[in-house]
């Protein structure tokens, strides 16, 4: 897998309640269009991660910062069933009439509200590695690792609280990046840690999260507190073809959470994936195939 260079602009457009919402490109210039979701916290640049395997099948990606992330403005009272209407909004600027949308980690609820609340003679396809899913059950709250599940537990008692708790995050992620990504690298799985000790994976991970908290921990703070409470819709509503691949040893996105996920959307093609932890972004080329085929 080849990781592009960093993008050194981006662009920005007007939203009709004033909002700016921030993009770049990457992958085929003059391929089929793919708006790219961020994780949780994180920004545009981590489509680079996909950007080779775009290449490759054809996929023009245009990557969003969400609202609060990298250089797009914090939106005050958000919920994910926004972001259909802000992704839309893009595509109408771009001139843009039909699309996929694809992502990583935490850019599940936004991708699967696409799915919902898009004409799917528009979205053509949903394709995901490693995607959140709702917190929708006793039993996906108990699979949870300590930190996540501390932190819905927040979300649900406390939300005023989640900013305290991401503020150092978000500080070590502009003012030591060393000791972020150390932090980082601990907390993974040993196959996680073998991909992050690649040097340029390790550079761009750097690089996209001191963008992504370039305004600080609010942003982050709204969107996880978001995630781990009700997501206002369901994903038993999604309308379009969905492709996920999941990590059998991924400690973020659980066992427990996959399985709901792969007995609830409708017809979607689910795909465990033995040994791999939540960064297995070599899955890019199994996603943009499966992608492909939607358009055929």
């Amino acid at each position: 897998m080849k990781i592009s260079p960093r993008p050194t602009n981006h662009s920005l457009v007007r939203l009709k309640d004033g909002r700016d919402l921030s993009f770049c490109e990457f992958g085929a210039s003059n391929g089929f269009p793919v708006f790219y979701f961020h994780g949780t916290p994180s920004c545009r640049l981590e489509a680079g991660f996909a950007n080779d395997a775009a290449q490759h099948f054809g996929f023009r990606l245009i990557a969003t910062d969400r609202p609060g992330f990298g250089r797009s403005k914090f939106q005050k009272g958000r919920k994910f069933k926004h972001w259909p209407d802000d992704i839309l909004a893009l595509a109408k600027y771009l001139d843009i009439d039909q699309f996929g949308v694809v992502g990583h980690s935490g850019a599940g609820p936004h991708l699967f509200a696409c799915g919902a609340f898009i004409d799917p003679d528009r979205l053509k396809f949903i394709g995901a590695l490693g995607p959140w899913g709702p917190v929708a059950s006793p039993e996906i709250m108990e699979d949870l690792n300590r930190l996540d599940r501390a932190f819905a537990r927040l979300a649900h008692r406390m939300p005023w609280m989640m900013r305290v708790g991401f503020a150092p995050m978000g500080w070590a992620a502009r003012f030591s990046p060393g000791i972020f990504f150390r932090l980082l690298k601990r907390s993974v799985s040993r196959s996680d840690q073998v991909i992050l000790e690649r040097p340029e994976i390790a550079e761009r991970f750097r690089a996209m999260q001191a963008e992504a908290f370039r305004q600080g921990s609010r942003g982050a703070a709204q969107e996880a507190s978001l995630a781990y409470s009700d997501w206002g819709f369901d994903i038993g509503t999604i309308r379009v073809p969905t492709h996920i691949w999941l990590g059998e040893e991924d400690i973020f996105v659980t066992n427990a959470m996959g399985r709901h996920m792969a007995r609830t959307i409708p017809n979607v093609d689910f795909h465990w994936v033995a040994g791999a932890g939540h960064l297995n972004f070599d899955n890019w080329n199994d996603i943009f195939t499966a992608c492909r085929n939607d358009l055929e």
